[in-house]
């Protein structure tokens, strides 16, 4: 039995690698086609795009490893039925149970360090990565000088060179020629006939180091104050910081950043507080017929208010608007109360189904290992395609099935749980039927016998 099984998982950890590193190139060219464009326009070193690609393989492998589960047990099983071993294993007394259970066994590990991957990797990585993507893209672009072109993407500065050359760092500019409008009370405009550009990476300062020039300055609030400087060698430094990466450490977590055990304690201190605010919109309710109508006074009061405030005087007039003024300052209090009370709900669902979902995609391998061991046996060939065009359908199916049921979940129109394990039971349940059709070669339902049903009930209503 351990050959057996040694020979079995063999059989699949070729095809679960190899449908893992499809799935992967897939959802990693998808990435690169919708931001690798915005992110070298920022000018940033390999290093940071490394560490933002592979922070991005987080949330990437969470999702391909259920995929490349399914794409495993289609061609793995699809080829052993096809070259006869399945067969030849059955007729040695091994059952398909028992064939199936090597894979059902690894199926339940993966599902295990899933689960453990998307409470404790996957919502640091992807709260890494929104703090990174939120330091590139408020990056400013790299210093992009044209010749002849002004470059006035510098708050206050327009710089205009006549050629230029870069190397490494440091860019090396002939002709060129500052307007400095840094100060609101003085104008200066600098000349220069060569020049270098650097950027300090760690300050952020841009550096014009300029030579053989002159520098003109007008004072704009007394324009009889104007001077004129030449130099052989002049410093300009502009404060830049935004084209400089600052990597923020700390941010608010979005409920995918968080563990199930984190949002377990948020839906926890949420509850506390929609029962604080229930009791707090009770006593409200209570304190104003407390205020209004006493128990010892009620019937009393029931009887001489309407004549009471019959009567037309200035009296009953400052006490109707008192009434008032209290009825509308009770309104807006409970209807404050209220919509926390439905905000906080409505979080709590969507936090919900966020947990749900951080066991319901890894219990997914599972799931795909009892659809794709019989659809592969049945199937008979364990070629790409097969096993592709198969796992696509239910690729499609399965993720419709969550996003569609998340929408639902957030907008309070089912439960959490229905919404995140509907699509693992539904596919289940397929799974489950197809190992049956496996096992006792038969169905749940006798096609041919209701074919044959059919025809009489069709061949009687039109004989009538």
């Amino acid at each position: 039995m351990f050959i057996l099984w040694r020979y079995i998982l063999k059989e699949h950890i070729g095809p679960f690698f190899f449908g893992l590193a499809i799935i992967t190139l897939v959802f990693l060219l998808n990435i690169i086609f919708r931001e690798l464009g915005r992110i070298l326009s920022r000018g940033l070193g390999i290093s940071i795009i490394s560490e933002f690609f592979l922070l991005n393989m987080a949330w990437i492998i969470a999702l391909a490893i259920p995929m490349a589960v399914l794409i495993a047990a289609l061609m793995a099983f699809g080829r052993l039925s096809g070259d006869g071993e399945i067969t030849a294993m059955k007729a040695g007394g091994v059952s398909i149970l028992d064939i199936m259970l090597p894979v059902f066994v690894a199926a339940v590990a993966m599902a295990v360090f899933l689960i453990w991957f998307n409470n404790h990797v996957l919502p640091d990585a992807n709260y890494r990565t929104k703090l990174l993507a939120s330091d590139i893209f408020r990056k400013r672009p790299t210093l992009n000088i044209e010749p002849g072109v002004v470059y006035n993407e510098i708050d206050d500065y327009n710089i205009l060179v006549q050629s230029i050359e870069g190397k490494t760092d440091t860019s090396y500019v002939t002709n060129i020629s500052i307007e400095d409008n840094s100060d609101p009370s003085t104008s200066t405009f600098i000349r220069a006939r060569r020049g270098k550009i650097f950027l300090d990476q760690t300050s952020g300062m841009l550096y014009l180091i300029l030579y053989d020039g002159y520098m003109h300055e007008l004072n704009l609030d007394k324009m009889e104050q104007y001077s004129t400087i030449d130099f052989p060698r002049q410093t300009v430094s502009i404060s830049v910081p935004d084209m400089v990466l600052t990597r923020t450490e700390e941010g608010y977590r979005g409920d995918r950043e968080k563990s199930s055990q984190m949002m377990l304690a948020e839906v926890k201190a949420n509850k506390t507080d929609i029962e604080e605010r229930y009791h707090r919109a009770a006593g409200l309710v209570q304190n104003y017929f407390t205020k209004y109508l006493p128990q010892h006074q009620r019937g009393a009061a029931a009887a001489q208010t309407p004549a009471a405030l019959s009567e037309p005087n200035r009296e009953n007039n400052y006490q109707l608007e008192r009434i008032r003024s209290d009825h509308i300052h009770l309104k807006n209090q409970l209807k404050s109360e209220l919509s926390s009370l439905a905000s906080l709900d409505k979080e709590n669902w969507r936090l919900m189904v966020e947990v749900h979902k951080k066991y319901s995609i890894p219990f997914a391998c599972i799931v795909f290992v009892l659809i794709g061991a019989p659809l592969g046996i049945m199937a008979r060939r364990g070629s790409l395609a097969v096993a592709g065009g198969v796992a696509f359908i239910f690729f499609l199916l399965y993720w419709a099935s969550l996003i569609g049921g998340e929408e639902l979940a957030d907008n309070q129109f089912i439960s959490p749980f229905w919404a995140m394990w509907t699509a693992n039971i539904i596919c289940g349940a397929c799974g489950i039927y197809l190992i049956f059709y496996s096992i006792h070669e038969a169905t749940f339902i006798d096609w041919d016998r209701l074919n044959g049903f059919m025809k009489v009930v069709l061949y009687k209503k039109n004989s009538l």
